[in-house]
């Protein structure tokens, strides 16, 4: 049985015309330099704030892990070990946590390489943290929302990355390295197919 995942039901209010205090029909205002959707009736402003996100950089003698994802969007496209942040969780916590649900390792978040905010998912606006991290144990296996998980060498990673961003932080993360067979030469972002 293939499991439909629903990017609509996801999305981050964009569909939401009521107020959620007292039901009344929101409006659009322009607040504080963007335009917000706003109650005429109780004054509720509705923020559309970024979700927050981790992502994972695990290198094993020269190779990156990545997942390929399970569901849109990017399906089948590869990735860092990435997910939202659980409500009372630290970023650090959700980091260990994605990668263990995904990959079935145990890690321990070494520091926060990177960050950066972005509208590449389209279920909602995301700011991320990345952070790079060791193994301490586990067996790799894909899980949860991953098809696939592997390493990869620096100097030969897939095409076919899901996001720009994460393609932006692998480049950001092989020019911290040592200079030599390791380091990868640039080239453009994968552009996938936008009806997918």
């Amino acid at each position: 049985m293939r499991i439909v995942y629903d990017i609509d039901g996801q999305n981050n209010h964009e569909n939401l015309k009521y107020c959620p205090r007292c039901g009344t029909l929101l409006g659009v205002r322009g607040l504080r330099g963007h335009p917000r959707p706003v109650c005429p009736n109780c004054s509720y402003i509705l923020y559309l704030n970024p979700a927050p996100v981790t992502a994972v950089i695990i290198e094993r003698d020269g190779a990156i892990l990545l997942v390929r994802r399970r569901y849109p969007p990017g399906e089948g496209l590869w990735c860092l070990p990435t997910g939202f942040i659980e409500q009372e969780e630290t970023p650090e916590e959700s980091a260990v946590r994605e990668v263990k649900e995904e990959t079935g390792l145990q890690i321990e978040v070494d520091s926060l390489f990177d960050s950066w905010s972005s509208s590449e998912d389209p279920r909602t606006p995301i700011v991320c943290f990345a952070f790079t991290a060791h193994i301490l144990g586990g067996t790799l296996a894909p899980g949860d929302d991953a098809a696939d998980a592997r390493f990869f060498m620096l100097a030969a990673l897939p095409d076919d990355i899901a996001f720009a961003s994460h393609h932006a932080t692998l480049e950001r993360y092989s020019q911290k390295l040592p200079r030599g067979d390791r380091r990868r030469s640039r080239r453009p972002p994968y552009d996938p197919d936008p009806n997918m």
